[in-house]
């Protein structure tokens, strides 16, 4: 399956590392290797790891697991998770981009097919992620101390985390149970064939169950690291992806929990001590990835891709739609500005123009193009309003009615609480759901798991490339990808 896939298409990255393996001849050899240095491993490089004792050897392979997620390839639009939500909020009715550039085949759906780059990059980077995962978790025996089963419950995460991306970007999220899906790695390097849509989220569940469990006693250093309420955040997602309506309200309610709501919402998002901030990655001057990075294709005001006319904007019907007194509109430029101008308070005028309804949400300071701005994965914020649908869903509308208010009344100091009930509340929670996350990879997973198709051809003002302005109904095979012809080729 992968494994047979990548000794094909990527063997220039095993050779240094099966090199290095062949050396290994004492457990004295192993502690002195970086073993941050290594992604890509296979199970017997695990197995020394393990073989080790203590949590040394695993430290390192975790860390090197985060290092993945947050740099991924080499190529300029696959840096990681975060790229990953550039690449399916451009695929939303909500974000656009002005001229064709990296991750241009997102947004024009052109990319759909089973032997496009970036078709095969999705399916590899979590692909990868899973092999990596299932490296540590089937090498840890169930009895082992519990100082050595947190990195066995933090890859339970990872791997879930993935399979999770990958049946929705792959399947319909409203796929019955016994639809054929995408295939299983055991991690026993065997091609498997695809499994079913339940058999998936079932795997997904259990892994996240069991890491949330096995979690709980554990206090991270950092919020670099996974621990039992970023597992609790991806639960309610999970679940509000299913329509569990209870269990995503309980999750929501201890991933909400964490941290505190923040009135400043015009700093940028580029830093994981920020109080809303769940998990993320800190990008130093000595990670960052440059132009290949969130920041480079996301910020307007930042020396990259973004500001040099391929401007990212909102859907200007979506911008109508937020009140004048929310602070969140100042996330978008309110009318064209000339070069030079300073359009965020505490940042710096940008060298070229900046047309209306351009995205300025994410800037990275303190300085102009250092792009150190830290990756924020979860924020408070999302399960705040997962919880207002939840309960709403429920018929709890007095209680999701607080709980948007809550939320909202932070970013808008005019916001009253809402007297919506029924679907009338759902929808405005949908629809600040649309505008609070905007940016942050969420929009197109929910246009799937709501049944709702892409429409650019709705009288937006805002600049759209040539190519983009299109229709995809709800339920169109084009809203998901087809497993790529590697992987197919691998099967047989």
């Amino acid at each position: 399956m992968i494994n047979i896939k990548y000794t094909k298409m990527r063997l220039s990255k095993f050779i240094p590392l099966l090199t290095a393996i062949l050396v290994i001849s004492s457990c004295s050899d192993i502690d002195e290797r970086d073993f941050a240095d290594e992604r890509y491993y296979t199970s017997s490089h695990a197995s020394a790891v393990s073989s080790v004792g203590g949590s040394t050897g695993l430290v390192a392979l975790d860390a090197s697991i985060l290092s993945y997620l947050m740099a991924g390839e080499t190529s300029t639009d696959e840096f990681g998770l975060k790229a990953v939500d550039i690449a399916f909020d451009l695929r939303s009715n909500d974000l656009d981009m002005s001229g064709s550039t990296w991750f241009g085949g997102y947004h024009r759906y052109d990319n759909v097919l089973p032997n496009s780059n970036d078709t095969e990059h999705l399916w590899e980077f979590f692909y990868r992620v899973i092999n990596q995962a299932n490296g540590i978790i089937n090498t840890i025996p169930d009895d082992s101390p519990e100082e050595i089963l947190v990195y066995k419950y933090k890859s339970q995460t990872y791997r879930a985390i993935a399979y999770f991306y990958l049946i929705r970007i792959f399947q319909h999220t409203n796929a019955a149970d016994s639809v054929e899906a995408i295939p299983i790695d055991f991690g026993d390097f065997v091609g498997e064939s695809n499994s079913t849509v339940g058999e998936v989220k079932q795997l997904i569940l259990q892994d996240l169950t069991q890491a949330y469990n096995g979690l709980q006693g554990y206090s991270r250093s950092s919020k670099e690291e996974v621990d039992a309420t970023v597992v609790a955040a991806f639960l309610a997602r999970y679940h509000l992806t299913y329509e569990n309506w209870s269990e995503a309200e309980s999750f929501a309610t201890e991933a909400m929990s964490f941290g505190s709501l923040s009135s400043d919402v015009a700093h940028g998002y580029d830093e994981i001590g920020l109080s809303e901030a769940i998990w993320g990655s800190v990008i130093t001057a000595q990670t960052t990835t440059f132009y290949r990075s969130f920041f480079s294709h996301m910020s307007q005001i930042s020396d990259g891709y973004s500001g040099w006319n391929h401007f990212k904007s909102i859907n200007s019907n979506l911008y109508d739609l937020i009140p004048s007194t929310d602070e969140r509109k100042k996330w978008f430029a309110d009318q064209d500005y000339d070069p030079g101008a300073v359009i965020v308070p505490g940042s710096w005028g940008h060298y070229n123009f900046t047309p209306k309804y351009t995205m300025l949400k994410f800037w990275d300071g303190p300085t102009y193009g250092n792009f150190i701005g830290d990756y924020i994965y979860l924020r408070n914020a999302e399960f705040y309003l997962t919880r207002a649908e939840a309960l709403a869903r429920l018929n709890r509308d007095a209680e999701a009615q607080q709980v948007l208010y809550d939320l909202n009344s932070t970013r808008d100091p005019s916001y009253v609480k809402s007297t919506s009930t029924g679907q009338a509340l759902i929808d405005e929670i949908i629809l600040y759901r649309r505008i609070e996350l905007f940016g942050e990879g969420v929009a197109s997973f929910d246009m799937a798991r709501l049944g709702v198709g892409l429409n650019r051809q709705d009288g937006r003002l805002n600049r759209v490339q040539p190519g983009a302005d299109i229709v995809v109904p709800a339920g169109s095979d084009d809203m998901i990808y087809p497993i790529p012809t590697l992987e197919i080729d691998a099967q047989q």
